[in-house]
């Protein structure tokens, strides 16, 4: 494996473990309430039976995994009444947060990798002195290097381009350019800059949950793309 696809699956695996991360954020919050619910009726001290012999292995198995967890969990205080209203809606917010943090960092994972694979390649001489000089003038300014990329001045064409599938068992498909990377990026800058309350975003769990997965996919595309086409400048097919 060359240094070049050992960084976009480093990339690409980094990328889904924060897709996991998130997932598990949500699964853990739409449950809060019943884990709550189960942690409240605990047997406790004489409660407990003195002894499993009436169940089966598996379900004494479970019970005791099971209220070990809840147990610990507890010593957390995770599941104590809320000392202040403004700390009373705990599911909502682990949604929230997870969406803005995982957001956030999907948009520093990808503009690393392409930052890295594009200045890479000037590093390395494969690209003339006119583009690596306007690339060096941008560097520090995300947009403008992104608009440059987009230009097609760097690959001859644009990597910013895929189809995306928008419902399944259907032939149905939405074609994703620059405009959707724009879009991408100042949420992005508005989720990190412009944070005002703890309602940031005033999206529905869903709408939040679809914009996620529509912008990560559309992201890992253009990566792909970006690693196409480092690939094709530093092997031209002969």
């Amino acid at each position: 494996m060359n240094e070049l696809t050992h960084s976009f699956q480093e990339y690409a695996w980094f990328s889904v473990q924060v897709d996991q991360y998130y997932a598990a954020t949500r699964i853990f919050a739409r449950h809060y309430g019943a884990l709550k619910a189960a942690y409240a009726i605990l047997p406790h001290g004489k409660d407990w039976p003195k002894e499993f012999s009436c169940l089966p292995d598996t379900a004494r198995d479970f019970f005791v995994a099971a209220s070990s967890a809840l147990n610990y969990m507890g010593t957390t205080r995770i599941f104590e009444q809320a000392s202040f209203p403004q700390l009373a809606s705990l599911p909502t917010d682990m949604v929230n947060f997870g969406f803005y943090t995982c957001y956030c960092f999907q948009w520093t994972l990808f503009e690393n990798f392409i930052k890295r694979s594009v200045f890479d390649l000037l590093n390395d001489g494969f690209l003339p002195f006119e583009v690596g000089s306007e690339l060096k003038k941008r560097e520090f300014r995300t947009a403008a290097l992104l608009q440059f990329i987009d230009s097609g001045e760097v690959f001859g064409h644009s990597p910013f381009s895929t189809i995306l599938p928008i419902s399944a068992g259907t032939l149905q498909f939405e074609e994703c350019s620059f405009g959707d990377l724009e879009s991408i990026r100042k949420l992005r800058n508005e989720l990190i800059h412009a944070v005002g309350s703890a309602s940031i975003l005033q999206n529905t769990e869903p709408e939040k949950e679809r914009l996620y997965e529509r912008s990560m996919w559309i992201l890992r595309q253009f990566a792909g793309n970006i690693f196409q086409d480092t690939q094709g400048l530093r092997m031209p097919i002969q």
